[in-house]
This record gives C-alpha cells, sequence and structure tokens, in this order.
C-alpha cells in the first residue's frame, strides 16, 4: 500500500479498491463492485491492526463499506430468488461438436458487461488451455465485456507456476481493455459461471469436459469442436440483469494487440501445448 500524507484524522490512505468499488457500482457493474467492497474491508482491517491510532477511523469506514456491500448482496440475492431455469443440456461421452462456442455462445452477447467464474481447476497445463479458449470465446462474442472475475484454488504443487500463467492472461487481456481479477480460495468446490445479464451456468465438470487429445498436432488443437467431450450436464438459469442497461455509445474497437504483444503471447501459447 502506497504512503500518504494525513493533513486530518478523518483522512485514510488511499485504497486502490476503494476507489475502483464505487466506479463498478456508478457504471452498473454490481458484482464486481461487491468484490471489491469486500477487498476493500479486509485492507482496512489490516489497517486498524497496524495502526491502533486510526482504529476508530477505519472501523467508522469499515462499517460504511460493509453495509454497503451488504446492500449489493440483498439486491443479487432477490434477483437470484426470481431466477427460472432456461435450459438442461446433457453432453453424452465421446459427443463431439460441444465446444464453448457451440454449447454457450447463445448467452455470450452485447448484454454481457462482466463475467464472474469459478472453476477450482486451474494446475494441469490442459486446464489453462481450457481457460484461454473459454476467455477468446467469450472476448469476441460480448463485445461490451469489461471486467472477469476468476475464482479458483491455489495450486500446492506449482503456486509460482500457476500466479505466473494468470497473471500472464491478465495482462493479456488488459491489452484489450478487459480488466480480469482473480482470487485463490482453498475452499471453492462449485463450478459456475455468472453473468452479468443475469444468466446463471452451471456445468457439471466446470470448463474441463473434454477429453485429452491422443496426439499434439490433431483435430480440435484449437478448434474444440473437434474434441470428444467427457459425459456432464448443463444447467443454465435467468434471472434480472445484475448490470444497468447499456447507455448508447461507440463500439468499442476489436480486441487488438501490438506485434510484440501477439508474439510473447504465441510464444506463451506455445510453451503451454509442448508441454503435453
Amino acid at each position: 500500500m502506497s504512503q500518504a500524507h494525513y493533513s486530518e484524522e478523518d483522512e485514510l490512505p488511499k485504497i486502490e479498491s476503494i476507489s475502483n468499488a464505487v466506479k463498478c457500482e456508478q457504471t452498473g457493474h454490481i458484482m464486481e463492485a461487491i468484490l471489491l467492497y469486500e477487498e476493500s474491508i479486509f485492507k482496512l482491517n489490516q489497517l486498524a491492526s497496524s495502526d491502533p491510532k486510526r482504529q476508530q477511523l477505519c472501523h467508522k469506514y469499515l462499517k460504511m463499506y460493509e453495509a454497503r456491500a451488504n446492500q449489493l448482496r440483498d439486491q443479487v440475492k432477490v434477483h437470484l430468488h426470481s431466477s427460472k431455469m432456461l435450459e438442461h443440456i446433457i453432453v453424452e461421452r465421446d459427443a463431439r461438436g460441444r465446444g464453448y462456442q457451440r454449447l454457450l455462445g447463445a448467452y455470450f452477447n452485447d448484454s454481457v458487461k462482466e463475467a464472474h467464474l469459478n472453476e477450482p481447476q486451474l494446475c494441469e497445463q490442459h486446464h489453462f488451455k481450457n481457460l484461454v479458449n473459454f476467455f477468446e470465446v467469450l472476448v469476441k462474442s460480448c463485445r461490451y465485456l469489461k471486467y472477469i472475475r476468476l475464482t479458483t484454488r491455489p495450486d500446492l504443487a506449482l503456486p509460482k507456476n500457476q500466479m505466473h500463467i494468470l497473471q500472464q492472461i491478465r495482462a493479456d487481456l488488459a491489452t484489450g481493455n478487459i480488466h480480469m481479477n482473480f482470487q485463490l480460495d482453498e475452499t471453492l468446490h462449485d463450478r459456475k459461471i455468472v453473468l452479468s445479464s443475469g444468466v446463471v451456468i452451471k456445468i457439471g465438470r466446470g470448463l474441463h469436459y473434454f477429453e485429452p487429445t491422443e496426439h499434439l498436432y490433431t483435430l480440435g488443437l484449437c478448434d474444440f469442436d473437434f474434441r470428444k467431450c467427457l459425459a456432464t450436464e448443463v444447467d443454465v438459469w435467468k434471472c434480472r440483469a445484475f448490470a444497468k442497461p447499456l447507455r448508447p455509445q461507440p463500439e468499442h474497437p476489436v480486441y487488438q494487440q501490438t506485434p510484440k504483444d501477439a508474439e510473447q503471447r504465441a510464444q506463451g501459447m506455445a510453451n503451454i501445448y509442448s508441454s503435453e
């Protein structure tokens, strides 16, 4: 946390997650605002513990941000309680033509401004390949996507490798003006995708419902429709949108990369694929 100069007792050092939470709430990104408020509450608790002189001030702001986070959570709960099932999909073992675009693409559109993904398993290289392919479909289909929140379990065996790959993906998304935040949760079990349009998708196997390919250079390397699937089921629910309606605005430019970015990304993906 950066150092700040205090002129009055009622000032706090700048906490970036607080300003980001307020910005997200003002722009209608409710789900991301809740998580940023939670991060701010955690940081304020840390500040109160480390600086006894400011405990009273921190507790004042803690109550305010906790109350706001609770109000937003209640708003989301009301939306979820009114949800209805749109679709139940059975994916049979060895089925093909079930890539992310064909399976879920109908729900990826311009009404999606933020997406939250809970995927417990992100340790093996094929896990990250699935994640990247999913993000490619999501970003390509949702032109107004601004925030992605990923929650996964920490990789206890290779934590630095997991962190490096997630940071690399985050940096790549940032070149397309998409903010990705990720958090590690040792207790995470449920697999789901929550879109700001009010769509909630639950896949029994999460993103990893594909059978491993027998060879590196085979159909399905890039186009996942060619891959055989493991048996799983998909439930799609719909409730009121979590985000405010889009205001008329110029269309965002197509996701682009500089030649240097593209070269680095190609090398990173080559390293991922060559490890199999």
